[in-house]
């Protein structure tokens, strides 16, 4: 069991990246799956390479389509299926918009 990060718009700051990594070196599963406006972070190499400790998600009906083209490898789609699946794989829930 571990935490899973909903984060739902993007993020100007990296605390909410912070705050996980933190958790992870404490020995938390960590999970971040972004959705809404928050898909445009699963586009960025940089972040998504420092995120390493974390599975990463994204919600694929939430992705436009510059979006698709230029999603980072690692990045894994799901469904709301697979949201929920996310969701019961993990004992804490963080949303954080």
């Amino acid at each position: 069991m571990g935490v899973l990060f909903v984060i739902s718009e993007p993020q100007d700051s990296t605390t909410v990246f912070g705050v996980a990594k933190r958790m992870a070196r404490s020995g938390e599963k960590i999970d971040l799956l972004f959705t809404e406006e928050a898909c445009c972070h699963v586009c960025d190499p940089k972040l998504v390479g420092s995120l390493s400790f974390a599975g990463v998600y994204c919600l694929e009906s939430d992705l436009d389509q510059a979006e698709r083209e230029n999603l980072v490898e690692g990045v894994r789609l799901l469904d709301y299926s697979g949201w929920m699946e996310l969701v019961e794989a993990n004992e804490k829930i963080v949303s954080w918009a």
